[in-house]
C-alpha cells in the first residue's frame, strides 16, 4: 500500500485537509478511526473520552480517505465544525461501541432518521450534539449533519454517509468509503 503521509519524514503536513477521514490498521483491522479538523488535529472517541490529537501524535497505521472532489472551504468548516461541537458535549460511549454496533444493523432506517432529527434540532440550538458517541459515529455523524436542508436531514446528498452510525464499526465505515465513488482513499498514514 502507498504511503500517503509519514509523519516527519519529509511528507508535507499539507497534503491532509479538513474532513480527511483516518481509520486505523494497526491492531485487528480496522479497530479505530477519527476525523481531521482545522490545525491537522485528529477529533476522535477514546476509552479517555472524545479527544483531539495532532495528526503527528496519531501512532496508529490508518488508511486515509477524501471526499472526491475535494471539500470546499465553507464544506469543510461545516464537517469540522460539527466535529468539534460533538466533542464539546459527548463522551464515549462504551455500550455504543461494545454492544450496539455488534447486535444491530448498520442499515439506515426510520430509527436513524429520528435520530438525526433530534441531534440537528440540538444542533440548532446549541444544545450539544449527542450524548454518548464511539469512534465510527462521530465520523459518520458529522457527514450526516453536515447536509442539513431547511429542516431535514438531506440524505439525497453525494457525502451524506448513508450507514446508522449508532451500529456501525470502523470496518464497515471502511468498506462504505471503499465502494463509494463520492470518497477517494489516499493511501496509507504511516506511524
Amino acid at each position: 500500500m502507498a504511503t500517503f503521509y509519514k509523519p516527519n519524514a519529509g511528507f508535507k503536513r499539507d497534503l491532509l485537509k479538513p474532513g480527511d477521514i483516518f481509520i486505523n490498521t494497526s491492531t485487528f483491522k480496522p479497530a479505530h478511526c477519527g476525523i481531521v479538523v482545522d490545525g491537522l488535529d485528529i477529533i476522535h472517541a477514546t476509552g479517555k473520552g472524545i479527544v483531539s490529537t495532532d495528526i503527528d501524535l496519531w501512532g496508529n497505521e490508518a488508511e486515509v480517505f477524501r471526499p472526491a472532489p475535494v471539500l470546499s472551504k465553507d464544506e469543510a468548516g461545516q464537517v469540522t465544525n460539527i466535529a468539534v461541537e460533538i466533542k464539546a458535549s459527548a463522551t464515549y460511549g462504551i455500550t455504543r461501541a461494545g454492544i450496539k454496533s455488534t447486535f444491530s444493523t448498520h442499515n439506515v432506517g426510520g430509527g436513524t432518521r429520528a435520530r438525526l432529527e433530534k441531534y440537528r434540532e440540538r444542533l440548532k440550538n446549541d444544545q450539544g450534539v449527542v450524548k454518548h458517541v464511539y469512534c465510527s459515529e462521530l465520523v459518520i455523524l458529522c457527514y450526516q449533519l453536515a447536509w442539513i436542508a431547511g429542516d431535514a436531514v438531506n440524505q439525497g446528498h453525494r457525502l451524506f454517509i448513508n450507514l446508522d452510525g449508532k451500529h456501525t464499526w470502523p470496518s464497515t465505515l471502511r468498506r462504505y468509503l471503499k465502494g463509494n465513488n463520492n470518497w477517494a482513499f489516499l493511501g496509507e498514514y504511516a506511524a
